[in-house]
């Protein structure tokens, strides 16, 4: 049973460090593409973002959750009996929410961005604009994925 613990642990701990660590990296070069301005970068960088995120973040987003409570189960204490679980799980709906939102947002900025490239015109207003509220959403919502590393090492407990 202790090699099924580590085994869902790892599992666990491997897609939470793959949604920082992925969201993180595709954040930085998101922000120095932008720092560019120049339409052909932040196109080509945003088509590698969005592609990346498809891939990479989808699959760790799915396997956080479900790790999670094949763990709580695996070493049996009730997910929902758990405060710092329902902490974790409550700010993990709230960083899926931004970071969809962020993605709708990255997948805009493509579009916008490559069309730029094409037409070999300056970045437009609209540009500026989303990568304003791209911003907003990815820097609080990288805030609260390290939370959550926070919360699955320290386990606050109310009792």
């Amino acid at each position: 049973m202790l090699d099924l613990i580590f085994a869902i642990k790892f599992v666990h701990l491997v897609a939470a460090a793959a949604m920082l660590g992925t969201w993180l990296g595709v954040a930085i070069f998101m922000l120095l593409a932008h720092r560019s301005d120049n339409p052909s970068v932040v196109a080509l960088t945003s088509r590698f973002a969005v592609s990346v995120e498809k891939t990479v973040m989808i699959a760790a987003m799915a396997l956080q959750p479900l790790s999670g409570f094949a763990l709580a189960g695996a070493i049996g204490i009730s997910p929902f009996g758990e405060f710092w679980i329902v902490l974790s799980f409550a700010l993990y709906v709230l960083i899926v929410a931004a970071w969809l939102a962020a993605l709708r947002t990255e997948i805009r900025i493509r579009d916008l961005t490559r069309q730029a490239a094409l037409d070999n015109t300056p970045l437009p207003d609209a540009y500026r604009a989303l990568f304003r509220r791209y911003s907003a959403l990815t820097w609080p919502a990288l805030a609260g994925t390290v939370l959550l590393f926070l919360l699955m090492t320290w386990q606050p407990r109310l009792s």
